[in-house]
């Protein structure tokens, strides 16, 4: 087998291996090392290259396969889905992307299926944590609901803040009926004033497929979003993923 063009693992202060591993394979799959519909080295040629044991091989994968950045297909290996991104937005303050919003001005009721509501290392989600400028000793808070209308599921959404801020609203739970923004508007004091996204082409993976009742593979939409504060400082990061009808307008700010 010839040698894989890859990186090595850092032996100082490079972080956990899987997150290494993960940023190397990011970085090439964002270079066009590897594009759309490629497949990847297997798990043992991507552990043996990196000399670690098959754990964190397998660990790195899972996390992008949760980004959407590649899909394991059943006893063929894992391949690179879509992730060109199709264009980016800075949204208006009045316009911040509301998904109960957006489905009562067409006529549906909007409901959450609440997956997950904990806190999570800075190192199980990186770009979270980049995204969100995370001081050294802070966490994250991880929100993870199924989005819904009329009860059909539409979207896949990952929300993540930061824990030193909004930490309480783990303890405060978060009802299937109730907006994200206006609980931290309205219980925290926090009000979203601008936001920045970028919406990518991808491919449905297994845990997409089961939440969003749709087959593996199936074409998917990728929103990646971070709000701000009036001050300018970072407060949420979402990663969406939404089914194609789940449209939307694009509303720009002037500048």
């Amino acid at each position: 087998m010839p040698p894989l063009e890859l990186d090595r693992l850092s032996q100082h202060n490079g972080g956990p291996l899987y997150v290494q591993i993960m940023r190397i394979l990011e970085e090439q799959i964002r270079l066009a090392h590897w594009k759309p519909g490629d497949k990847l080295p297997t798990q043992q040629q991507l552990a043996e290259h990196f000399e670690v044991s098959l754990a964190p091989v397998k660990q790195a994968l899972r996390e992008l396969e949760k980004r959407g950045i590649v899909s394991p297909r059943q006893g063929r290996g894992t391949y690179v889905t879509d992730t060109t991104p199709l264009f980016q937005e800075l949204i208006e303050k009045d316009r911040i992307p509301s998904f109960t919003r957006e489905m009562a001005e067409r006529g549906r009721q909007a409901h959450s299926i609440v997956l997950t509501l904990e806190r999570m290392s800075p190192d199980d989600m990186p770009k979270a944590s980049e995204q969100l400028q995370l001081a050294d000793d802070d966490s994250l808070v991880f929100i993870e609901r199924v989005r819904l209308a009329n009860g059909k599921p539409l979207a896949l959404q990952s929300s993540y803040l930061p824990n030193s801020r909004l930490g309480q609203i783990i303890e405060r739970g978060l009802e299937g009926t109730e907006a994200l923004s206006e609980v931290l508007r309205d219980d925290f004091g926090t009000a979203i004033t601008a936001s920045h996204q970028t919406i990518t082409a991808t491919a449905a993976t297994p845990r997409d497929a089961e939440h969003l009742n749709i087959p593996v593979d199936s074409p998917l939409l990728l929103v990646e979003r971070t709000s701000y504060l009036d001050s300018g400082n970072p407060i949420e990061f979402v990663i969406d993923r939404r089914l194609p009808e789940f449209n939307f307008a694009v509303w720009l700010r002037c500048s």
